[in-house]
């Protein structure tokens, strides 16, 4: 089972939401490490997508950085699109169960593409509610209320070049967690998450889901402690 100890932003310092990950906050932050392969749980260097994921937090947000390396930056839903279904071409996502015991109850899915397009929802249970193969999937109204930004190193839906990937940064309120047990954590709490690069429908992971059931799969889900060692 991957785990991980986020460490805490100091108080004063700051994260800009810019795409960047430049601030000192972030070179000091807790790393995934490379995406694996969900299927057998070691890096796959032939796999269309690669990534990893940097996390940091405070009494308000969340904080979660994304470095993905793709040579075809695909992004092709309307402009302001409402909880598109990001995952049929290229996108990042977090996996979060607050309660942290993995039995795919009151969890929740965060996707951000490279057009800084959001899908969010929450779910009751493993992949439910469910209104069919197009959905809706969970509780698509629910929002996580974060900002993010995205940079490309390349060009958006152009075959003619070669890219490089792109980097999304979030910030996350706590608020939206409604049924977490408690939000913020305390220092010490562990929640679920897992962490995705995505591109039609599969990709590299965090934490490998080894077979067990798709995605969603909690129990799969890595160990996320949140620690009170200060960054700034």
């Amino acid at each position: 089972m991957k785990e991980l100890a986020v460490r805490k932003l100091a108080p004063g310092a700051a994260i800009a939401i810019d795409g960047r990950l430049d601030e000192p906050a972030w070179h000091a932050a807790a790393t995934t490490g490379p995406f694996v392969n969900v299927g057998t749980g070691r890096e796959d260097r032939s796999l269309p997508t690669q990534g990893e994921a940097r996390l940091l937090w405070d009494d308000g947000f969340l904080y979660v950085g994304f470095d993905v390396s793709d040579r075809t930056i695909t992004g092709g839903f309307p402009e302001g699109a409402r909880d598109p279904h990001l995952w049929e071409r290229d996108t990042v996502e977090v996996m979060i169960d607050p309660d942290g015991d993995g039995d795919n109850k009151d969890y929740y899915e965060i996707q951000i593409n490279p057009q800084n397009l959001v899908f969010d929802s929450q779910f009751d249970d493993y992949n439910a509610p469910r209104g069919g193969p197009s959905g809706p999937f969970g509780h698509e109204e629910w929002s996580a209320g974060l900002a993010s930004a995205v940079a490309l190193r390349g060009t958006l839906d152009d075959g003619s070049d070669e890219d490089r990937g792109y980097v999304v940064e979030a910030k996350i309120p706590w608020s939206s967690f409604t049924k977490a047990k408690a939000a913020p954590p305390a220092p010490g709490d562990a929640w679920r998450m897992n962490f995705y690069a995505m591109q039609n429908n599969g990709g590299a992971a965090w934490s490998p889901i080894l077979g067990e059931g798709n995605f969603h799969r909690a129990r799969r889900f890595g160990r996320v402690r949140f620690v009170a060692i200060a960054v700034d």
